[in-house]
């Protein structure tokens, strides 16, 4: 839509939302509309008062320019009668503020009271006041630059001219450049509130070098005048760029605010973001898609393919599996297209995938961008789901044990380390201190005070630990089986680096001491205590389960934490702690 139709379309609806609040508050929008106006109005005096005290100072005697009515006063007692005007002027502009405020809360409860509609959305009283009071600084804001342009006109007639006239030149000029250049035009969308205030300071530099050069080459004897010209130049200006800002503010919202003050509108729901795949949903496009896929992988002689949907059921994930059809042979591919509004996934699979070597997962191929889509291709041949909950607690188990078995690089280390917190970072009293409220006997309470106490201890043996990866996304569709490999994940866009024994199943624990025992292929887990390990494990979970809320889960925990921790030596643990 053309700039100029959006703008016609904003003013009709805020004049019809003007409507409603004075048809349905209106005396409480007036007085809202005159005390944000006097509050502009006092906030300008408070400024301009003291810059009066500061050119008296400055002088032996009262101005020659000041108004005749102020030389009736000595000097010092005129400095200060500005300077309690000044005062009083912010005090008056502050409690202008706090009026404004209270009316504000009043006329939105009337409002959404007069429209009788179910609770439409969280804080939407907060989200309604907000709107209320932006729309009637929006309108004050608006009065205020029309008294400062009348204003003006007394003062300063030529003035007001420039400033007009820039106006207009600045307006067509970016209503030509919105509607003819893409770049400028996703420039308004994204930072519209920079560029408006950069107009409104460039229209004050242009009306001061106007002034200055108008009373250099021209005669003018009322330089107060100028110097009231000046400030009003200023604050109406501003004013005007902070009402162009609360309109779009409330233009953005318009959804909102029509459900929350029209009595026969419904919330319209916002469509969920693009997320860019809607070119592959097409048939006739995806198999282009795919044959530019081919062409980056140099398989574009290949005699054909088969195209099959894989489920990863991760939102804005698509995943397929293509089945090639060659001279020498047939492969398999497992493509992954990531939307665009989580490129952050795929970085963070690919950043993983390309820097760990042995990890259990598929044979990665590459990363290739086709059609502006990120996608990431696997080698696929034989690898299946599973099938079964007995296959997949196997499955679950033997990933845990690869990856406990498995060094992670030193530079995968350092990565993390700079982005983010491990466990024993993370907790903390406060975690801990969620248990309480589920706590039914003195044997819970009991036990949540026990690991509070010794959490200095805890944390400290978590750090002694040696590192593992931990994937985050283990489901049935991303678990998988692989002739080559065993059990493998096709997915890993959601992982972290923890101390060993996290994401261990806690039902496993004799399994858990089997694996360290027999951890030959890993020197750092040579000479490791195993319940140190194990505790690692509980802690993980019983942290997982507090930000599920999960509380029952997390207190059945709480004794095998507190068995733990009375093996250990406590002074020794202490020690450990401070280390």
């Amino acid at each position: 839509m053309k700039l100029q139709q959006q703008i016609k379309a904003t003013i009709g609806w805020c004049i019809s939302l003007g409507v409603k609040f004075v048809r349905v508050v209106p005396i409480i929008t007036l007085l809202v509309q005159i005390s944000t106006l006097a509050s502009q109005i006092f906030l300008l005096l408070a400024f301009f008062l003291p810059l009066k005290v500061i050119i008296l100072l400055g002088s032996e005697k009262t101005p020659a320019y000041f108004p005749s009515i102020l030389h009736t006063l000595e000097k010092d007692h005129l400095i200060y009668s500005l300077t309690a005007a000044a005062a009083l002027c912010y005090i008056a502009y502050l409690l202008s503020e706090l009026a404004s405020a209270l009316l504000c809360r009043n006329g939105t409860q009337k409002l959404l009271a007069r429209t009788s509609k179910l609770n439409l959305f969280e804080n939407q009283d907060k989200i309604a006041t907000n709107a209320y009071s932006r729309f009637n600084r929006a309108m004050a804001g608006a009065a205020f630059f029309s008294l400062s342009a009348l204003a003006l006109l007394y003062v300063y007639p030529s003035l007001l001219l420039a400033i007009l006239v820039y106006l207009v030149i600045a307006s067509s000029v970016s209503v030509l450049a919105y509607n003819h250049v893409r770049r400028v035009r996703e420039s308004f969308h994204h930072h519209y509130g920079p560029i408006l205030n950069a107009l409104a300071a460039t229209g004050f530099l242009l009306s001061f070098f106007f002034l200055v050069t108008d009373f250099l080459y021209y005669q003018h004897s009322k330089i107060f005048n100028a110097v009231i010209a000046v400030l009003i130049m200023r604050q109406g200006l501003q004013r005007l760029s902070s009402m162009i800002l609360d309109v779009i503010g409330l233009r953005i919202q318009h959804r909102q605010v029509n459900a929350l003050f029209y009595q026969s509108q419904p919330l319209i729901e916002l469509r969920p973001q693009s997320n860019g795949l809607e070119y592959i949903l097409d048939a006739e496009n995806r198999e282009k898609w795919v044959k530019a896929l081919l062409d980056k992988l140099g398989l574009e002689a290949a005699d054909g393919y088969k195209m099959h949907w894989h489920q990863v059921g991760f939102a804005d994930i698509y995943a397929f599996t293509l089945q090639l059809e060659q001279q020498d042979d047939t492969g398999t591919l497992l493509v992954k297209v990531f939307g665009s509004n989580i490129s952050s996934s795929a970085l963070q699979e690919r950043t993983l995938l390309t820097t760990q070597h042995g990890l259990p997962d598929l044979p990665f191929v590459g990363h290739y961008r086709v059609s502006d889509i990120d996608c990431h291709v696997y080698k696929f041949d034989g690898a299946e789901k599973l099938i079964g909950g007995r296959k997949i607690g196997e499955g679950i188990l033997a990933i845990a044990r690869k990856l406990l078995l498995l060094e992670p690089s030193t530079a995968l280390i350092a990565q993390f380390t700079r982005t983010r917190l491990y466990l024993e970072q993370r907790l903390d009293e406060t975690t801990i201190n969620a248990l309480r409220l589920a706590c039914i006997n003195e044997e819970d309470t009991s036990n949540v005070d026990n690991i509070i106490d010794n959490l200095p201890a805890i944390n400290g043996y978590l750090a002694t630990l040696p590192r593992q990866i931990v994937p985050l996304d283990i489901t049935n569709n991303t678990l998988l089986t692989s002739p080559a490999s065993g059990f493998v994940l096709s997915h890993w866009s959601n992982w972290r680096i923890e101390a060993i024994g996290c994401s261990w199943p806690v039902a496993q624990k004799d399994a858990l001491f089997e694996t360290l025992r027999s951890a030959d292929q890993r020197q750092a887990l040579a000479s490791i205590d195993p319940h140190k390990v194990w505790l690692a494990a509980l802690m993980y979970m019983l942290e997982r389960h507090i930000v599920r809320k999960d509380y029952s889960a997390a207190l059945a925990l709480t004794p095998d934490i507190v068995n733990c921790i009375e093996i250990f030596d406590t002074p020794a643990a202490a020690e450990v702690a401070t280390q």
